[in-house]
């Protein structure tokens, strides 16, 4: 088992493809699935990213900053060989939380949803 530091992203993992997620820190939708739609992603000034297993939806720049990508194009990111999940599990940042979102089998697609509080000072 790893040990996280203080500032490591908090995860927490949901069964299912159908489940809305509203931010932690301020309570707006940040995915809505639809059945009829494709799903919504809506970031808030809380969002760090949003990442499925294919790649990123969203990275703001203050993710970008933190895991030092910035310039980097999403087809330029090479994730490692754990993939989108991993990587998104080594951001620090106080106080961050991760929502990890798991369709079951056959497909066990994932869905990769994180936020953080804004910076202060």
């Amino acid at each position: 088992m790893s040990q996280k530091t203080s500032h490591q992203i908090q995860r927490i993992e949901l069964i299912g493809q159908d489940i809305p997620l509203h931010c932690p820190f301020c309570g707006a939708p940040a995915y809505k699935p639809d059945a009829d739609e494709p799903p919504t992603f809506e970031p808030c000034e809380h969002t760090l990213f949003v990442a499925c297993d294919d790649g990123f939806e969203y990275r703001s720049p203050r993710f970008d900053r933190i895991m030092n990508l910035e310039g980097v194009a999403d087809d330029d990111l090479d994730p490692g060989a754990k993939g989108y999940d991993a990587f998104t599990d080594g951001v620090i940042c106080p106080d961050a939380v991760k929502f990890a979102c798991y369709v079951p089998a056959p497909s066990f697609f994932g869905s990769y949803h994180g936020f953080a509080p804004t910076e202060t000072g």
